[in-house]
């Protein structure tokens, strides 16, 4: 096993009962303080991949090895629940208590906080995220934004080692998402985030891992990933529009084309794309 490495998974077999393979040997490792990004098409197997990460689902075979330990039994999958975080994708899976603070308390008193220290954790762990007037607000009746942010908080609240972050920007507008990029930035660490949105996956991850079919076709640098046109069309995404406005301006740049040409527009056009 590699010093830093937190999570490998190989030759992992899965099917859902009465469908063709969805992983037919996939392999994966995540290494500790990387941010990888996790991209594919719908039915690509991302959630899927999630789900066997923390346990809720069992691959029919294969290896899983996690924190240098072998990943097999129930007492195996408890102790890594205690140290991996979950952002589901569906903001009402996660939220099932009468109010926000008593969701975002539900992990802490689980692992045996008592409820003066989980209060206080609920505290902090909500005006991190921007929620602390939310505490006592029925949570099926918050907005969509509001219940993405209030999930992530209950995740957070754990302090978990590394985070699985299933479309943490959905629903968001464009101030909550920028607050959010900062946010997942600040707290650094082992993060893996599936999105759809490759802006957002641009600003927050340094490597990117592409399925397609419950198969990684791809696997690297941002940049260098988002940017490959024909990878990303034939994996049924988008290279994102900063990317190609910077694309445009440095070829601009290096081909001499003055103001006349579109240079000068070029380049503004790159910085308000980016911002």
């Amino acid at each position: 096993m590699a010093h830093d490495e937190l999570i490998r998974l190989t030759g992992v077999h899965f099917a859902y009962h009465g469908r063709p393979p969805l992983f037919d040997g996939l392999d994966l490792r995540v290494e500790a303080g990387e941010l990888v990004g996790l991209v594919g098409a719908n039915g690509s197997g991302k959630t899927t991949l999630f789900r066997i990460l923390v346990g809720l689902t069992r691959p029919d075979r294969g290896e899983y090895r996690a924190f240098g330990d072998d990943v097999r039994s129930e007492a195996d999958l408890e102790r890594l629940r205690k140290r991996v975080g979950y952002l589901f994708q569906h903001s009402e899976d996660q939220l099932f208590c009468p109010t926000v603070a008593e969701d975002v308390a539900f992990g802490p008193l689980n692992l045996g906080l008592s409820a003066e220290r989980a209060r206080l954790v609920v505290a902090e762990t909500l005006a991190r995220l921007g929620l602390a007037d939310l505490g006592e607000r029925v949570s099926y009746r918050l907005s969509g934004g509001e219940m993405r942010l209030v999930g992530l908080a209950t995740v957070l609240a754990l302090q978990p080692e590394v985070l699985l972050l299933d479309e943490p920007a959905a629903g968001l507008d464009p101030r909550a998402k920028r607050e959010l990029i900062e946010l997942l930035t600040r707290l650094g660490g082992t993060q893996v985030i599936a999105s759809h949105d490759m802006e957002f996956i641009r600003s927050t991850c340094r490597r990117i891992v592409v399925m397609d079919t419950g198969r990684v076709i791809a696997d690297g640098l941002t940049d260098e990933i988002l940017g490959d046109a024909e990878l990303m069309l034939n994996s049924g995404l988008e290279v994102p529009h900063s990317l190609v406005a910077e694309s445009r301006a440095h070829f601009d740049h290096h081909h001499g084309a003055g103001p006349s040409h579109g240079h000068g527009h070029g380049a503004e056009h790159a910085r308000r794309e980016h911002d």
